[in-house]
């Protein structure tokens, strides 16, 4: 089913009107969130103060950040507050002091040796893999290595790349009980011609988090590219991204980070600025240009890939929405949305007839947990859509054939949330 079908599905199952109303208990910005609450023990009065800082109904079970995470009320306000400012103030230009807090914001968080130069913002992670594939040097016959449970936002710009440049995709099944299966997987398909490997750093499809750390050493000892589509690390748990050597890294805003709509960030290793050709280029992009002189400079950092106007109150929105992820901690969000998902996992064990599709070890999974029923005339789609009527949204898992199903846990999730799908789920097993 196209996700639009599926969204109109669920529509009708009368799940996605949420309330518009801002939490009363909400906070505008980061700073007053901050004030309210320094100090407080991250116990569970302290989880339920900060759901309240989203516009997620209470009786509503989110449980697809894996797809698109939802802002909190300071983000928003922020984005808001921005458009009516460029609105009333029309700026054409950017202010260049901002853009780069912005940058420093994001180096700081994706761990130590990350520079604001390093990192160029995006409109989506799927326009930064597009900037990777179209921008390295790959010709036909070149070969590339990534797994079958990619998301489209990968899989399709590497068929595109095969249509119109001739290069060889290679494909390796994720190995969800010896983790580092997927690294032996990946050397037997490499060859004289393999100049790329590309993958997930965590998989949209089970949450299994790949051994990226043992695969960037097989890249460098083989001296080939690296690059991970990071949409499901960044905002889920802690990262230092120069021990996984990696070349180049590709995320969103608008998942687990709760930035704003529309907005993407690339990272790009120095000593490869050159190698990675911008492929589209405009205002921003040059360090200088002289059209008489028939001269161009581009940029020396990564803002090289950046080009043209901009929504900036959606940058605005997206620096206050890693200001709000910092203050609570990756840890302590990481610890917390672990938590739950274990709960789920080890629930879902003890429910008959289904197959848990998330790695076997602790270790390599995430916080989204995926399953499948082994009843196969029940309709996973339907099933996604009748849990949307109980006020439980989670994900149909369609990539690579799976039929499954997804739920992901963040901040704004509870036990009693987990408790609540689990016991549907327990119905629908049972059920004839």
């Amino acid at each position: 089913m196209k996700r639009r079908h599926f969204f109109k599905s669920i529509g009708a199952a009368g799940g996605l009107f949420l309330s518009s109303a801002a939490p009363v208990s909400a906070f505008s910005t980061v700073s007053s969130f901050k004030k309210a609450f320094t100090g407080m023990p991250r116990d569970e009065e302290f989880w339920k103060k900060l759901r309240k800082q989203f516009l997620i109904p209470a009786d509503y079970a989110y449980l697809n950040t894996g797809g698109l995470g939802s802002s909190p009320f300071m983000v928003i306000k922020t984005v808001k507050k921005m458009m009516d400012e460029e609105d009333s103030h029309p700026n054409p230009g950017r202010c260049k002091k901002d853009w780069w807090k912005i940058k420093e914001k994001f180096a700081a968080l994706l761990g130590p040796g990350v520079k604001k130069e390093d990192l160029a913002l995006t409109g989506t992670a799927t326009e930064s893999i597009n900037i990777i594939l179209n921008g390295l040097p790959l010709k036909r016959g070149d070969e590339v290595i990534t797994s079958t449970h990619e998301h489209v936002a990968l899989h399709v710009p590497l068929l595109n790349k095969m249509k119109t440049e001739g290069i060889v995709i290679k494909t390796f099944e994720p190995d969800i009980i010896d983790t580092m299966g997927n690294v032996r997987q990946i050397e037997k398909l490499m060859s004289k011609h393999t100049r790329l490997i590309f993958t997930s750093h965590i998989t949209c499809t089970t949450g299994q988090i790949l051994p990226v750390k043992e695969i960037g050493q097989l890249a460098k000892s083989s001296g080939v590219w690296y690059a991970l589509d990071g949409v499901q690390v960044v905002g889920h748990m802690p990262i230092n991204l120069r021990d996984t050597g990696v070349d180049f890294y590709a995320f969103s805003g608008h998942k687990w980070l709760l930035g704003p709509k529309r907005t993407g960030i690339l990272y790009v290793r120095e000593d490869l600025l050159d190698t990675l050709k911008p492929t589209v280029v405009g205002a921003y992009s040059s360090d200088s240009s002289d059209m008489e002189k028939r001269q161009l400079v581009l940029h020396p950092t990564a803002q090289r890939y950046e080009y043209g106007t901009q929504n900036d109150a959606l940058f605005y929105g997206l620096g206050e929405a890693v200001d709000f992820i910092r203050f609570i901690g990756m840890q302590t969000i990481w610890k917390h949305n672990k938590h739950l998902s274990e709960m789920f996992y080890k629930g879902l064990q003890e429910i008959p007839g289904l197959e848990l599709l998330s790695p076997a070890g602790k270790n390599n999974r995430s916080a989204m947990i995926s399953f499948k029923l082994n009843d196969k005339n029940k309709n996973v789609i339907r099933i996604c859509v009748d849990l949307e009527g109980k006020r439980l949204r989670v994900r149909h898992v369609n990539e690579a054939n799976l039929d499954g199903i997804r739920a992901s846990f963040h901040i704004y999730n509870n036990e009693e949330e987990v408790e609540r799908l689990l016991g549907e789920i327990k119905k629908i097993a049972a059920a004839k």
